[in-house]
């Protein structure tokens, strides 16, 4: 009886070991490319495909320039994929279509693969050449975890959210020069002021103010972003714009690393009018009088200085319109933003006051909001022209 006991037990030690084998197997994946001959981005795909080193994939070439039936099979394919106006280079893997050839597409082509290695999909073209009836849930949605920027290389997405370029973006956006040296200037007048008291109020109205009037004209940016956000053209010009604004405050960076070039829209009289009326208002007897000063102070400079401001805070507006979210968290998000756009100016204020001393803040502040947010716009503006879909958290 043992002989056969040991017999047996072997036996079924080789049927599991050969079910786990052939469970832990990857899955067949066919890869089918459809290219035109005279295609030069199909010939840069098809030497892509050809060194792809993964032993499970299938790749299936479809020439279409010389073959009728290919032809009809690709008119096929991107009706199925509703991608009726697409053109060569046209790729499928399972129920993913990817149109035209770059560095992203690499990316997302390796993880498609990666991610079916292991995981169970529908082979779609297979279905349209067996004449399958094709259902809607045999498409898939393309899962992107990082994303490949030129010149600036692979960036990863995870832990990116709203929230967080909120935060981000709002506290670059706060060390604006432009608003910065009006704060500046009324903190030098108030520190030769007597009156703490005095002092705190006219600063803390002032900035309030300033991130009051920065709130409604971000509300009313997103209510005209809402209505546009669909538009293609749109999305181009305000991409572009975001580009060119980004690369302009990038090179001010590099210029002020020789000259401290300080604020480059308001014009010098317009500058000494503004020094003069945060003069007479710190110097007003009257309390009421003065808040009223410094109130129309805030608003007028924030208006003035909307155009050195206005990049960042209209990026984001654009990014919460490619999201669809309820008109409470617009204004959530709105709010976070504005919050941490004014949390500098307070930091820097409280600072100043608490320590007398404001020599040198104007300088540093100047030079890496420059950078910083010269990069957060050029980022942000390739991704509205080349990956919108990026920015479309929820």
């Amino acid at each position: 009886m043992k002989p056969r006991l040991y017999l047996i037990t072997f036996l079924i030690l080789i049927l599991s070991n050969l079910s786990f084998n052939i469970v832990k197997a990857k899955n067949q994946i066919n890869i089918y490319f459809f290219h035109d001959i005279y295609c030069y981005h199909c010939n840069l795909l098809e030497v892509y495909l050809e060194e792809l080193d993964y032993e499970n994939i299938n790749i299936i070439k479809y020439e279409i320039t010389n073959s009728s039936e290919n032809f009809e099979l690709f008119e096929s394919v991107k009706n199925a994929f509703q991608d009726k106006s697409a053109l060569t280079p046209y790729t499928v893997i399972g129920g993913i279509a990817f149109i035209g050839f770059n560095e992203q597409t690499k990316v997302d082509i390796e993880n498609t693969i990666i991610r079916y290695s292991e995981n169970d999909f529908v082979d779609v073209v297979d279905k349209i050449i067996n004449n399958e009836a094709i259902r809607t849930s045999d498409f898939d949605v393309l899962i992107r975890d990082t994303i490949n920027i030129p010149i600036i290389g692979q960036v990863n997405l995870e832990g990116f959210s709203l929230l967080l370029g909120a935060i981000v973006i709002g506290l670059v956006d706060g060390f604006n020069p432009c608003a910065m040296w009006v704060l500046l200037f009324l903190i030098t007048l108030l520190i030769n002021n007597k009156d703490r008291k005095r002092m705190w109020i006219l600063g803390i109205v002032f900035l309030f103010t300033s991130a009051f009037v920065y709130f409604l004209i971000m509300m009313s940016w997103l209510q005209i972003a809402l209505k546009l956000s669909l538009i293609a053209w749109f999305r181009y010009i305000i991409g572009t714009f975001a580009v060119g604004f980004g690369i302009y405050n990038i090179i001010n960076y590099i210029k002020s690393l020789k000259v401290d070039d300080g604020c480059n829209v308001t014009e010098k009289p317009q500058r000494e009018r503004i020094l003069n009326r945060i003069k007479n208002i710190v110097k007003t007897k009257s309390l009421p009088l003065a808040l009223i000063g410094i109130i129309a102070l805030a608003v007028t400079v924030n208006l003035i200085e909307l155009a050195c401001s206005a990049g960042l805070p209209l990026l984001y507006t654009q990014i919460l319109a490619y999201n669809d979210l309820s008109q409470v968290a617009y204004l959530g998000y709105v709010s976070v933003y504005v919050l941490f756009f004014l949390l500098d100016d307070l930091i820097v204020f409280s600072i100043a006051m608490l320590t007398f001393k404001v020599t040198g803040i104007s300088n540093k502040y100047t030079k890496y909001s420059h950078l910083i947010g010269g990069l957060i716009m050029a980022i942000i503006g390739i991704l509205l022209i080349f990956f919108p879909n990026i920015l479309m958290f929820n």
